[in-house]
């Protein structure tokens, strides 16, 4: 298993890709105001702040009651702004986004047991992680097949088959049999959460559709 000197150093190093991409969105978004650079710039921040609170407080923080809600925030974010940069016409964005909020409420209802909902958090989380997993696989897959953007679009589909992962492995944490144990996913997350930033990073950085600036490797 990996020790903890091992971890901290991949959750460095996926704050410091995570808070450099982030700002970088924002700072697109500011200048040319794109939703989708806004919806990436929250997904890279949350990451970033994730890894932060890992390092300060050791993995046991996954289990506070708003980590569920506040590590959907980053697949739906990558999800919504994927619709809007892909759907920029169509209003499939704004429904996705509705949806999304209706989830969250619900997740962090459960987190806190609110109305006895706690039971449900399991589910909930996966009805929000599993289509933001599909959009955020399936999506650039499809574009760079029908050649609308360029076959960099893969590495968006693999950070999100690498998120998928990770979300489902959260949601196992609050399963009553979960197939892992804790440390088992602990283990797993460290290093996973580095590789979903930077595939996403070489995603968002190597498609002239979407594409950011984002040195040196753009």
């Amino acid at each position: 298993m990996m020790t903890d000197y091992i971890g901290m150093i991949f959750l460095l190093l996926t704050g410091l890709v995570a808070i450099y991409v982030g700002i970088l969105l924002i700072k697109e978004y500011l200048n040319e105001k794109h939703i989708y650079h806004l919806y990436w710039g929250i997904s890279f921040i949350v990451l970033f702040v994730a890894g932060v609170l890992i390092i300060l407080f050791d993995w046991p923080i996954l289990g506070a009651p708003l980590v569920p809600f506040a590590s959907t925030l980053i697949p739906l974010g990558l999800a919504l702004g994927l619709l809007y940069a892909v759907y920029e016409d169509k209003p499939y964005g704004n429904w996705f986004l509705i949806y999304g909020v209706i989830g969250l409420v619900l997740i962090l209802l459960a987190g806190f047991n609110v109305a006895n909902l706690g039971s449900l958090g399991y589910i909930f989380i996966m009805l929000v992680h599993i289509p933001c997993g599909l959009i955020i696989v399936v999506l650039p897959a499809y574009t760079a097949i029908k050649g609308e953007t360029e076959g960099a679009a893969w590495f968006f589909s693999i950070g999100g088959l690498l998120i998928s992962i990770g979300g489902m492995l959260l949601a196992f944490l609050k399963a009553g049999s979960p197939i892992l144990s804790a440390n088992q996913i602990f283990a797993i997350l460290a290093p996973l959460l580095l590789l979903v930033g930077a595939f996403f990073t070489l995603g968002i950085a190597k498609v002239s559709k979407w594409k950011v600036s984002i040195p040196p490797i753009s």
